[in-house]
């Protein structure tokens, strides 16, 4: 069944909010990456999902040579908000560690909460975003505290 335009509003914008709970940690700590960024990846990963969906479902390829995988999709997504992550991780610092790679895969993983709203899962989504949170500010108190 297609979505129709409401449930497609409803998917991005629950999206959009998602990345918003991920953006706003990243951006009030300063990291690499912005709370527009995580946003704009949300919301981005969902669209595409629902248009494909759309798309795969409303019989354009009833021509036998012509199949449509929305799977693939979901490949191309994780594989382009990789280039987004790799952007956020910095040089090596002189102690040989790397900056922003926390936020490179928070990036990553907000991806994944676009995917499941695109999807229709938003339930998994909500988990994610707040699981992505918790870890987050889970490590930044580790470091924190290592560093007292």
């Amino acid at each position: 069944m297609m979505v129709d335009f409401s449930e497609f509003i409803l998917r991005v914008l629950f999206s959009g909010g998602c990345g918003l709970v991920v953006g706003l940690d990243r951006e009030i700590k300063g990291k690499p990456l912005g709370a527009g960024a995580y946003v704009l990846v949300a919301i981005g990963s969902a669209a595409l999902m629902v248009v494909t969906l759309n798309f795969a479902l409303s019989g354009v390829a009833e021509d036998e040579a012509m199949t449509i995988d929305p799977t693939r999709l979901i490949q191309g997504i994780v594989g382009g908000i990789g280039f987004l992550g790799a952007g956020a991780i910095m040089s090596p610092r002189d102690n040989g560690r790397l900056k922003g790679v926390r936020s490179g895969a928070a990036i990553w993983a907000v991806g994944s909460i676009g995917i499941a709203c695109g999807l229709g899962y938003l339930k998994e989504a909500a988990f994610i975003s707040i699981l992505i949170f918790v870890v987050l500010n889970f490590f930044d108190w580790l470091h924190i505290r290592g560093n007292k």
